[in-house]
């Protein structure tokens, strides 16, 4: 994880100590090779789980480019990938990617709901988000990415949707322990292996992106790092 100051980085991301709705994003500055700042932020502990560590901000995540800033994660990740030129190379491209990138964001956010929710604890109520909302979007990705011609989502280099793409099935998945889910859907258990294994990411997936929990202390699943089976 970059914690250099920010005298010697321009760009600046903070956000709570867990992956959630900023890990696309760093995603997407280490695929860029791009040096920032990953200023986390710790929730306190529980009972009271204080947020006074980012009080002076008025949203997390945030994104500081020099001069810039700006708040709303996928606003930041749109900002990016035009910065960097990961949007598609065209109108339809651009298109595409952002259809993703919003059907990724709700999957996330049905997760939080759950994992946030009353009875996150149970099994129940965590099995039946794999078998219902999950199961449903891992079809949808499957047969888009089954009939897909290009190596990636969206073309034949990545884009920020393969970052947010992967960021977000790759939490839902922990909550189906045995991953007997994703056995179902080659297509996508294909395409995140290719995710995963990209050169200039893999070893920030495996030495910080694994080792953050999914979700903040105050959710009832996912505030503690989990590993794969």
């Amino acid at each position: 994880m970059d914690q250099a100051s920010t005298s010697q980085n321009q760009i600046v991301v903070g956000y709570w100590a867990i992956r959630s709705y900023a890990e696309p994003i760093r995603l997407t500055l280490h695929y860029t090779k791009t040096p920032f700042t990953d200023k986390l932020y710790m929730q306190g502990e529980g009972p009271e789980y204080s947020r006074e560590d980012w009080l002076n901000f008025p949203n997390l995540p945030y994104l500081f480019d020099g001069d810039f800033k700006i708040t709303q994660s996928k606003a930041i990740l749109y900002y990016l990938g035009r910065k960097f030129n990961l949007m598609g190379k065209n109108l339809n491209e651009e298109a595409r990617v952002m259809m993703l990138c919003e059907e990724a964001h709700d999957l996330r956010s049905n997760l939080n709901t759950v994992c946030y929710g009353p009875g996150a604890e149970s099994d129940e109520a965590r099995a039946k988000f794999v078998a219902t909302t999950l199961t449903v979007s891992m079809e949808k990705f499957d047969n888009y990415f089954g009939k897909c011609t290009t190596k990636f989502a969206v073309g034949d280099e990545p884009t920020v949707a393969d970052f947010q793409v992967y960021a977000y099935i790759d939490s839902c998945l922990l909550l189906d322990g045995g991953h007997a889910l994703l056995d179902k859907y080659a297509n996508v258990k294909q395409y995140l292996k290719k995710i995963s294994e990209i050169p200039e990411i893999k070893d920030y997936i495996v030495q910080s992106h694994a080792q953050l929990p999914i979700n903040n202390k105050v959710a009832k699943f996912g505030g503690k790092v989990i590993n794969k089976p």
